[in-house]
């Protein structure tokens, strides 16, 4: 009796479409969505048909193949939970996935993304960050009520966006979810030149006397941030037990990243020397707080911080709430630039003018790479240190004989002789003529220079005299407590009457719901109002007091 032979089945599948042939070849299972998974093809004909056949079922033998139909949004999703990254790092990649990555990609199949796509995202983003294209400009938001203005996303908030997809399509790769990376061919906006822009001598004089009249303990915090030039995180961090009295030293440990104490940047401890006069400020800063420690009946701890919320300098502050309050001090002031990191900048920028060494000032501040990061993004141009380069230069080099002697080299005004300690006889500013004086700025050194009729002239040492700073301006949660307290006060609030809720005091001020909440602690703390955890705050009523007769 013959036997016969099962035919076995043949992998994948031919037929026709279109003008050509469509081929599929079953490649697994998903995993995720528990879907059948096929890989498809095109081919003009019969026998190129069956050659993407063969490749296709290639791919699935070789393990080349997406094995997953996975979106971007879970993808994105994945990435998160298992990339490492400081507390800031994280919320600002969340921040960009929600808002931007989410909302363009995130239904879309990660083997289907594709460079083209990934380019004109960020196209779009730099003429829009909504991406209207052109259709909503100048019309109203029903929800906002306001004319939508199309406003670019800054070209660094898109690069920080294409650093996100970048790496989690790379784990893509490894995780199966696609065979190619798409971001690695793509192209973010370039970067942007830096441009250091410290704040002059003069605001920064006048950041910081406004800042003692209103706080020591603030104007302490800006001192010495900008004769050191730390991170505020690095301030932040900082404990009494860093600071050597004795040696005149600091040392930087740690960096506060929201509340969390951590490395710095460079994961690298440095030391800072300080003077007389900074370790004056910070025994009398440290005395101000042993004095509240004292009247509360505790001691201040050495490893307590030294800038702190709390008496005994248990908690530190946080970096954000810095930044804000310079930022608002800032934009009272009318001062040109308003990030503390500005005042960094500023350390550096007068370092570098004042002749230091440049490895000595980014072993300061805390730069690697020999100091190529302080003088490309820090170091901002002086035109004094210019001017007096300059000027050393032109008196090494030879001149022609009797060059400079057809030239006056000296300034004489009705009898009285200029001249700078610094060498400088001609080159003046400001001239102020007087009866028996004379005065100008030294167009070198910008020393202030006096003449007196039979004497010498002579250089004058001049302290910068900058005007008081404006009134101490309120914060928003000042300015909520004020208001509910004169309510109280004159009766608008009865006793017992229930104090509207943080969230319609929050959304009538325009802030946030925190800072509704910080009114109401003042006001507890002063008695005025009861809190109680499930019930609305009311009115406390006060015992009113009766003399004896």
């Amino acid at each position: 009796m013959a036997t016969t032979t099962a035919k076995r089945r043949q992998r994948g599948s031919i037929r026709p479409n279109g003008s050509g042939f469509q081929v599929r070849v079953y490649a697994g299972r998903d995993p995720v969505t528990k879907k059948d998974l096929y890989l498809y093809a095109q081919a003009p004909d019969e026998t190129e048909a069956e050659k993407a056949r063969t490749r296709l079922l290639h791919q699935v033998d070789e393990q080349r193949h997406p094995k997953q139909k996975a979106t971007m949004a879970f993808l994105l999703d994945r990435w998160l939970g298992v990339t490492e990254q400081t507390p800031t790092s994280y919320d600002r990649a969340e921040g960009l996935i929600r808002n931007y990555l989410k909302p363009a990609f995130g239904d879309l199949q990660v083997a289907k993304l594709t460079v083209e796509m990934i380019d004109l995202f960020y196209a779009r983003l730099r003429r829009c960050r909504e991406q209207c294209e052109g259709r909503r400009k100048g019309k109203t938001d029903p929800q906002t009520k306001t004319k939508h203005v199309c406003k670019p996303l800054a070209p660094a908030s898109v690069r920080r966006m294409h650093f996100v997809l970048l790496p989690a399509l790379g784990r893509a790769i490894r995780w199966g979810y696609a065979t190619t990376n798409a971001a690695a061919l793509a192209t973010p906006p370039t970067q942007p030149p830096p441009d250091p822009d410290p704040p002059t001598p003069e605001e920064a004089a006048l950041v910081l006397n406004t800042a003692w009249q209103r706080d020591l303990d603030w104007g302490t915090f800006l001192f010495l941030t900008m004769v050191t030039g730390s991170r505020r995180g690095e301030m932040c961090a900082l404990r009494w037990s860093h600071i050597d009295f004795e040696r005149l030293e600091l040392t930087v440990k740690h960096s506060n990243d929201r509340g969390t104490i951590k490395d710095t940047k460079t994961h690298q401890r440095r030391r800072q020397a300080i003077d007389s006069v900074i370790r004056a400020v910070l025994l009398a800063h440290r005395a101000r707080m042993e004095e509240r420690c004292k009247r509360l009946g505790g001691t201040l701890s050495r490893d307590a911080f030294v800038f702190s919320t709390e008496p005994d300098g248990a908690k530190p502050l946080l970096p954000d709430s810095v930044s804000q309050r310079y930022k608002r001090l800032a934009t009272h002031l009318d001062i040109h630039t308003r990030r503390i990191k500005d005042l960094r900048t500023y350390n550096v920028t007068e370092l570098l003018g004042a002749g230091a060494n440049v490895r000595t000032v980014a072993g300061r501040v805390g730069h690697g790479s020999g100091g190529v990061t302080t003088l490309k993004y820090y170091a901002a141009f002086l035109a004094t240190s210019d001017r007096q380069v300059v000027s050393g230069l032109t008196k090494q080099l030879p001149l022609p004989a009797g060059l400079l002697t057809e030239q006056s080299v000296t300034t004489v005004v009705n009898g009285m002789q200029l001249a700078c300690a610094c060498g400088n006889t001609s080159l003046w500013a400001m001239l102020v003529v007087g009866a028996n004086d004379v005065e100008a700025l030294c167009g070198q050194c910008e020393a202030a220079v006096v003449a007196r009729l039979g004497e010498e002239s002579a250089t004058v040492v001049r302290q910068p005299v900058t005007p008081p700073g404006p009134p101490r301006e309120l914060a928003p949660w000042e300015l909520i407590a004020g208001e509910l307290r004169s309510a109280i006060e004159d009766g608008t609030l009865a006793d017992g009457e229930a104090v509207p809720t943080v969230v319609d005091i929050a959304q009538a001020h325009d802030v946030s719901v925190g800072t509704a909440h910080r009114a109401f602690a003042c006001l507890k703390k002063e008695g005025l109002i009861e809190v109680s955890r499930g019930r609305r705050a009311v009115v406390r009523r006060q015992e009113v007091s009766t003399d004896a007769a």
